[in-house]
């Protein structure tokens, strides 16, 4: 848990200010609307977009909150001599809870518009009362909430509701908007809400001293009847950097949505032309994940530092027939197999590369002196082992085909098993279906296609990780290909080129030009989706 006392205090508040090109852009598009006569700005720091308000020649009510004493009176001294602007010192949270009261009573009007750039503050630095209005305002508005949620969320939401129908909100909000899986209900929320919207991405970092990518959220709050029959227009503008940020830009039509259930927004990183192929033709040539095998988590031990070992400990205690193979975090895969070698490397490496399996087996006096050593630890007292007969049998432990890596860096990584090893939930396990030729799965896994479905159908977290669990791999493809390739030699050859450190780029290039006329895929479609896995994975890692 980070310790909320040696945070900074624009950590805690969530304040990182807005560059002025953005704050110029947002005003100009809010207030090109002549209809537009009061603004919220619901988060103010340090006025910038007060400051680009101040320049409107037609007449708007302003408001702006700010829960920081000194930089609100700041703003109100750069206010002085304009009577449209009304500054409130106040947490934003109490600001909500009166409006949302004065409305319910017919005592106050929604706002034309919202302008701003929300504080990104982590539940955990969230007092106790703003912990409980965050609720109130996700629930309030149909969002379940959990403690992964961030204030920028619950801004976002508050300002949607206190906009006028037909009323405009411009933000800056982090890139997790559109892929992280707490935001899938604010993604949906935005499309129910909004008739259109807007989102402007930017390929590097807009904002001096932190590592937070940004996007724009530009959107007209829709005047729906109902969710079912309303036309929603949405759009994703792709810039390099704010210098390309002018008007002209938001002459990229929208496309036009009934409904979109998408988990992750992703795909919108890619071109129109690009997510129509993906969208209306991809999946015309592809096949599942699912229909090669099935995925499941690894073994979850309850107590990895106790039942997942090295080579010595296994010697020392004498416990050579309780000792599984194992991959876990620790354990280097070179290639596409994990073979009796790669065990030998890794023993001698002083990895981790055993699981402890007692399961239904007589214990010898070492093995009792290590569990006895286990209990003197408290090693047991773990809640998952205090469910079990016996808490030291680790259940659920059989021998997969293969294993898929749950987190993923620059690319997926699937070995195939040859010496009954298990694993740990570092690992998804793979039973393959009856009559499938392993081969030729493991070499299509490295294919673009596939690697382009990893990148658009997994889960992003902090660093660029790409999180795929078993339920996702329904959304996983892989092309569908002939019988006329050697897949036997391919995937050994695969494996060497992994082993001797060539690149993922070069790999993928090799197995596209082998699957080449063997695919329903054209040749020039199978280049595109090199072009769309590019794209997306150096976005990701940042390469």
């Amino acid at each position: 848990m980070n310790d909320k006392s040696k945070q900074t205090t624009q950590k805690l508040r969530g304040g990182y200010y807005t560059p002025i090109k953005i704050a110029a852009f947002l005003t100009s598009w809010v207030t090109s609307d002549k209809s537009i006569k009061s603004i919220l700005e619901p988060s103010a720091g340090d006025g910038i977009f007060i400051d680009t308000l101040k320049s409107i020649e037609h007449d708007i009510k302003v408001t702006a909150i700010e829960i920081l004493e000194e930089e609100a009176d700041k703003i109100v001294a750069k206010t002085k001599g304009f009577s449209d602007f009304e500054i409130i010192h106040a947490d934003f949270y109490d600001f909500y809870e009166d409006f949302r009261y004065k409305k319910l009573n017919g005592e106050i009007n929604e706002y034309d518009a919202i302008l701003g750039n929300p504080p990104y503050i982590r539940y955990q630095y969230l007092t106790e009362e703003q912990r409980d209005f965050q609720s109130d305002i996700l629930e309030n508005n149909g969002i379940k909430p959990n403690k992964l949620i961030n204030a920028w969320m619950a801004f976002t939401v508050a300002s949607i509701e206190m906009i006028k129908r037909g009323g405009k909100i411009g933000f800056v909000l982090p890139t997790d908007l559109l892929q992280v899986s707490y935001a899938k209900q604010l993604r949906d929320y935005l499309f129910d809400s909004l008739s259109s919207l807007t989102v402007i991405t930017f390929n590097g970092l807009v904002f001096e001293n932190i590592q937070q990518d940004v996007v724009l959220i530009l959107g007209e709050k829709g005047h729906f009847k109902s969710k079912e029959n309303s036309t929603h227009n949405l759009r994703v503008i792709n810039l390099k950097d704010v210098e390309e940020l002018k008007e002209d830009i938001l002459d990229v039509p929208f496309d036009q949505y009934t409904s979109y259930s998408s988990d992750k927004w992703t795909k919108f990183y890619l071109s129109r032309g690009e997510r129509n192929f993906y969208e209306e033709e991809f999946s015309n040539h592809m096949e599942g994940f699912n229909d090669f095998a099935k995925g499941e988590i690894g073994v979850t031990t309850g107590n990895n530092e106790f039942f997942v070992v090295n080579d010595q400990l296994v010697n020392d205690y004498k416990l050579k027939k309780y000792a599984r193979p194992l991959l876990g975090r620790s354990v280097e895969v070179k290639g596409v197999f994990y073979r009796n070698e790669d065990l030998e490397t890794n023993i001698v490496a002083g990895q981790k590369v055993w699981i402890l399996d007692f399961n239904g087996q007589r214990l010898s006096n070492m093995a009792k002196k290590y569990i006895d050593y286990g209990v003197q630890n408290k090693e047991n007292e773990g809640y998952k082992l205090s469910l079990r007969k016996r808490w030291y049998d680790i259940p659920s432990i059989w021998v997969p085909d293969a294993f898929l890596l749950r987190r993923i860096g620059s690319f997926p990584r699937i070995v195939k098993n040859e010496i009954q090893a298990t694993s740990t939930d570092t690992f998804h396990r793979i039973k393959f279906h009856e009559k499938v030729n392993v081969s030729k799965f493991l070499f299509l896994m490295y294919s673009t296609p596939t690697l382009l479905s990893f990148e658009l159908e997994g889960r992003l977290f902090g660093g660029g990780a790409l999180e795929i669990l078993p339920g996702d791999l329904k959304n996983v493809k892989l092309p569908i290909v002939d019988d006329r390739l050697d897949y036997d030699t391919l995937v050994q050859e695969l494996d060497e080129k992994f082993r001797s450190g060539e690149n993922i780029t070069e790999i993928s290039q090799w197995v596209n030009n082998k699957i080449k006329d063997h695919s329903s895929l054209s040749n020039e479609q199978i280049d595109l989706t090199f072009s769309m896995w590019q794209t997306l994975n150096r976005r990701r890692t940042k390469k």
